[in-house]
């Protein structure tokens, strides 16, 4: 029986859902009338981002307004749904949603310039898909909100950045000075603007400049100089007094950034700040003397920090295996770069947290994988289906989990045979029938 016909004997929604898109228009037609027969399923999948885009599509047309709302709302719509919900509909509430989704074309939203509804002229100005010309339109009725949401829009046109500049408030200046697109001469005012939050913006624009971050580098406020940190590129020096900087966030960034100096990183690894010594344990550019240092720090974070560090040798790495904190040891048991000698000591472990990061490793063995499963806690066995490179014999163990969430994402391994798959069509949850259905779907689309 195919899966149409198989959602239509059994009158499962839910199968339905599922099949619709891969479904052709007779039997398409088949399946809407048995989605769409009650108010209250029509409402449901309208507002359910996973159904197919197809199932959308022909809701937009539904006669029930809160069904069309749902589908305006849903981040999965179309670019067409999105089209026929907004035409001829005199609900601003749906005007709104159309204006803010991500999906909408610049067409649909050219469309709505000429609304008298300054909350659907607030969701043009902020969303990143209006085209500049629009975003020109919509300037001279801009209220201060509108403003401020303009200024931060991508498609902003630097004369309209420029205007902004010159007649916003601190937050609209602020979005200006982050904008890739401001003019230079914006960019030179941001430099002294007597608001640390310009500022401070100013330094994340990708624009700014070598010479405007040094100089910000030099500011009285410690988050501007953060922020000036975070711009530069890892190959461009930054002064050697930035790691004896009193500012907290300053000594975080420096101790997060590519391409930190040896010294620098020797200074910090002795920094009081545990969230400085945290981000330094993750960097991979930091030398192997400050890993060394940091796999014996007081903070386990810190430890644990190191486990997770690319770089790490693998001397430390087995040192770190042994650690008396089991967060540690877990972030051992995560890695793949690890040699099996390891992987089974940990494998004697009885910590969750350890149990869990074994079991999403592609290097655990069967026998391994197995013993995961048999875990009474939930998100433990999850782990293993969680593991891309899990082999099906440990997988169908799985089948009949207990807790459905586990079932849902079971049915999305690809390591499980069709024959699992179909079993799955008569799980009693229906998320779990949705998603074996989808699984078939997409195997059958790959092939």
């Amino acid at each position: 029986m195919s899966l149409v016909d198989r959602a239509l004997v059994s009158g499962d929604v839910y199968l339905a859902a599922a099949v619709h898109g891969a479904a052709p228009r007779p039997q398409r037609q088949k399946l809407e009338a048995l989605l769409f027969r009650t108010a209250k399923t029509r409402r449901q999948f309208g507002a359910a981002p996973y159904v197919p885009r197809s199932l959308l599509d022909s809701l937009a047309t539904d006669d029930d307004g809160k069904v069309r709302l749902r589908v305006a709302r849903n981040p999965a719509a179309s670019p067409q749904a999105l089209a026929k919900l907004v035409e001829g509909s005199p609900v601003e509430e749906m005007a709104v949603a159309v204006a803010a989704h991500a999906n909408v074309s610049p067409d649909t939203l050219a469309g709505l310039v000429q609304s008298a509804s300054p909350a659907v002229r607030h969701a043009l100005c902020g969303n990143p898909n209006t085209p500049a010309a629009t975003l020109r339109a919509l300037y001279p009725v801009a209220g201060p909100a509108d403003k401020k949401a303009l200024a931060g829009n991508p498609n902003a046109p630097a004369e309209i950045l420029g205007l902004l500049w010159k007649g916003g408030d601190a937050y609209t200046r602020a979005e200006v000075a982050a904008h890739p697109s401001a003019p230079q001469d914006v960019v030179d005012a941001a430099l002294t603007d007597s608001e640390v939050l310009v500022r401070r913006k100013l330094a994340s624009n990708p624009s700014a400049g070598i010479a405007s971050l040094e100089r910000l580098l030099g500011d009285s406020d410690g988050t501007v100089r953060a922020a000036a940190i975070r711009g530069f590129a890892p190959d461009e020096a930054l002064p050697d007094a930035v790691a004896g900087d009193p500012c907290l966030r300053v000594r975080r960034a420096e101790a997060r950034r590519d391409g930190l100096a040896a010294d620098v990183a020797r200074q910090l690894a002795d920094d009081p700040d545990a969230w400085v010594r945290r981000w330094l344990a993750r960097n991979p550019t930091v030398p192997e003397d400050v890993l060394v240092r940091l796999a014996a720090d007081e903070e386990a974070d810190v430890r644990r920090s190191v486990s997770r560090n690319r770089s790490t040798p693998l001397g430390l790495l087995r040192q770190l295996s042994r650690d008396s904190v089991a967060w540690v040891r877990a972030g051992v048991a995560l890695r793949a770069d690890v040699p099996d000698d390891v992987i089974g000591v940990l494998g004697l472990d009885d910590d969750a947290d350890v149990l869990s990061a074994l079991g999403r490793n592609p290097r655990a063995q069967l026998d391994l994988l197995v013993r995961i499963v048999g875990s009474a806690d939930a998100d433990v066995r999850r782990s293993v289906i969680l593991n891309s490179g899990a082999p099906r014999e440990a997988l169908v163990l799985l089948l009949e989990d207990p807790y459905p969430l586990n079932r849902a994402f079971l049915a999305r391994h690809r390591n499980l045979s069709e024959a699992d798959l179909v079993a799955m069509l008569s799980d009693p949850e229906p998320q779990v029938r949705f998603s074996a259905a989808s699984a078939l779907i997409n195997r059958a689309n790959s092939t």
